[in-house]
């Protein structure tokens, strides 16, 4: 659930629309919370037939996130480093969590599996406001998660004395991951793992016909959704991601992407996006059973088994 409305950032296939908000957010006031409302309701009843982000929705629109249009600053990110890297486990892992989600609460979900088999993990809050400063991945990525992680992976190489880190990605924090070890610091992580994570695949296909597409993106960043509104094909964060090379991958890391075709969000054909080296997991497929969805992936003890395993820990599959 922490990444639901990344689908609906999706829904955003003109760049220039975000370019326009991300330039000027004051453009859709808090008068205009009506045409935001609407813009978002459609996209939650197309993308959530189920009706579980109505509630996500219904709080951002009540101010949960900061008054519409005007967040308000950035929330600090503390980054308690109470952990060493071993010889067996050289590089500290860092957590990256979803959208309005935090690092306490992934630790239990995706951390704890890893700390058991003797990793050293960290597990900051990226992308909060300070008005709630335990609800993050919400604010952009470009301004505040991207450069928040790079100054984590900093600290973190400082305390520990690792050469490099691993980064662990749920959801929109795959992308946010993703985005840093490429763009912001380069040479810095050896491993991404992304879980049920975006990496910029075309999803247009998920644009409700009867929508604007410009007024999504502009409800998204009105309801200081900012980092799902980066999230949309052709955005401008994105093209920076891909940069002139036209992949969100950087030679020298390695990449696994793990999706479930349980997940009506993100499944692998929305997640997954080819490259050197690049490795694909679908969890039922590898280590059988049934499919999960996007939010039970994180409880899964056969991503728990992957996420180890694309680490360089034991798995079983």
């Amino acid at each position: 659930m922490a990444g639901a409305l990344v689908a609906a950032a999706l829904a955003v296939p003109v760049a220039a629309a975000v370019t326009t908000i991300t330039a000027a957010p004051t453009l859709v006031p808090q008068a205009a919370a009506g045409p935001v409302e609407d813009a978002l309701t459609g996209l939650v009843g197309d993308l959530d037939p189920t009706g579980e982000l109505g509630p996500y929705v219904t709080e951002a629109l009540n101010g949960i996130n900061g008054p519409i249009g005007a967040p308000g600053p950035p929330a600090a990110v503390d980054t308690p480093v109470t952990c060493r890297p071993t010889p067996a486990h050289p590089r500290p892992v860092i957590l990256v969590h979803g959208t309005f989600d935090n690092g306490p609460n992934t630790v239990p979900r995706l951390g704890e599996p890893l700390r058991r088999q003797g990793f050293c993990v960290i597990a900051p809050t990226l992308g909060a406001y300070a008005g709630n400063p335990a609800r993050g991945g919400l604010d952009s990525i470009v301004g505040a998660s991207g450069p928040q992680l790079a100054g984590v992976i900093d600290h973190v190489r400082a305390v520990t004395g690792a050469a490099q880190v691993d980064l662990v990605g749920y959801s929109q924090g795959a992308s946010i991951a993703g985005y840093t070890t490429k763009v912001l610091r380069p040479g810095a992580v050896g491993r991404v793992v992304s879980v049920g994570g975006y990496w910029g695949a075309d999803n247009s296909g998920l644009i409700p016909h009867q929508l604007p597409p410009g007024l999504a993106g502009a409800a998204l960043w009105a309801a200081n959704l900012r980092g799902l509104a980066e999230l949309s094909p052709g955005s401008p964060m994105l093209t920076a991601w891909y940069g002139l090379d036209r992949t969100p991958f950087l030679p020298g890391v390695a990449y696994t992407l793990i999706a479930t075709g349980g997940d009506h969000l993100l499944p692998p054909q929305r997640s997954f996006v080819p490259g050197p080296g690049v490795g694909w997991r679908v969890p039922e497929q590898a280590c059988g059973g049934g499919p999960t969805s996007h939010g039970g992936m994180a409880l899964d003890p056969r991503t728990h088994s992957m996420v180890a395993r694309a680490l360089g820990g034991a798995g079983a599959c």
